[in-house]
């Protein structure tokens, strides 16, 4: 009996498929992928636990160089900053693609705000929507300017991820048009638009206002974002990093288990995410081979 898993589809279907440096190499029967047999996440040789210790420490605001020497000081892993960078940025997507598909239950009373970021040293605006009970961050969006067409984009995210009961904004002319994308004739489905300006603004949006304080204290080591896509990514991973990996100080949990989601830290999520990417894999195949057929 064969005590093995497939690293991709978690099948218990594989078989020896000879040795690679010393290591011994498996295939599995149903998504075909090769691994060898080493603690490590697919195609890398990296111990998993230096990778996710790696990504806990970057978005827990180190520098990417700071990063790769306390990989050194504590795994014995001699990796370089651009290796760091590649992490980030790679596993950044792939776990977009997996969190984007789970549904958390939430309050629906949603605060929204956007802030100024540096990227390339020009300043680009972050429009961040979170829930209110939860902590977690419904939508989020990066663009050039502060439009009534990109509030829309954003207000349009939170929406899909939940109807909110209640909207939080400050006085913003941006959020007029804006606001319509939450119209419905149904008196159940109508959203309370609650708009403050001045000092109230502030009172009312502190949960918002916390967490730019919390993306700014991640973006200052950066020393600037580098360009847009690369901004992009990063702060998908920040988002990531906050509603799954990051225990909130008010609720004493993170925010995907404040919303029911028990998916927890790093490691977890690039599982979850590399199972899931792997079986659309799968699937597809399948779907050619019936096509040919």
């Amino acid at each position: 009996m064969i005590d093995m898993e497939c690293k991709f589809c978690h099948s218990s279907q594989v078989v020896k498929h000879g040795k690679r440096f010393g290591l011994q190499r498996w295939q599995c029967k149903d998504c075909k992928h090769h691994f060898n047999e080493t603690d490590s996440l697919p195609r890398m040789r990296i111990n998993t636990h230096a990778i996710v210790t790696a990504l806990d420490l970057y978005y827990g605001g180190l520098s990417m160089r700071k990063t790769a020497e306390q990989l050194e000081n504590i795994f014995g892993e001699s990796v370089s900053q651009s290796t760091i960078h590649y992490w980030v940025h790679r596993f950044a997507t792939i776990a977009k693609e997996y969190v984007e598909t789970l549904k958390p239950a939430l309050s629906g009373k949603y605060h929204h705000d956007e802030t100024e970021i540096k990227v390339g040293g020009d300043g680009k605006y972050f429009w961040e929507t979170i829930d209110e009970d939860t902590r977690f961050i419904v939508a989020s969006l990066l663009s050039e300017g502060r439009t009534s067409a990109d509030a829309r984009k954003v207000f349009t995210m939170a929406l899909k991820k939940q109807r909110p009961t209640a909207f939080f904004t400050d006085g913003s002319f941006a959020y007029d048009d804006a606001v319509k994308v939450f119209y419905s004739r149904y008196k159940v489905d109508q959203v309370e638009w609650v708009r403050r300006v001045g000092i109230r603004a502030r009172e009312t949006n502190n949960i918002v206002e916390r967490l730019h304080g919390t993306l700014k204290d991640r973006t200052y080591p950066m020393r600037g974002l580098k360009n847009f896509e690369s901004a992009q990514s990063l702060l998908d991973g920040y988002i990531i990093n906050y509603n799954f990996c990051r225990k909130h100080q008010s609720i004493k949990m993170t925010p995907a288990q404040a919303a029911g989601l028990e998916i927890k830290g790093w490691k977890q999520i690039i599982e979850k995410a590399t199972e899931q990417k792997t079986k659309k894999e799968i699937e597809a195949s399948a779907m050619q081979v019936k096509v040919k057929a």
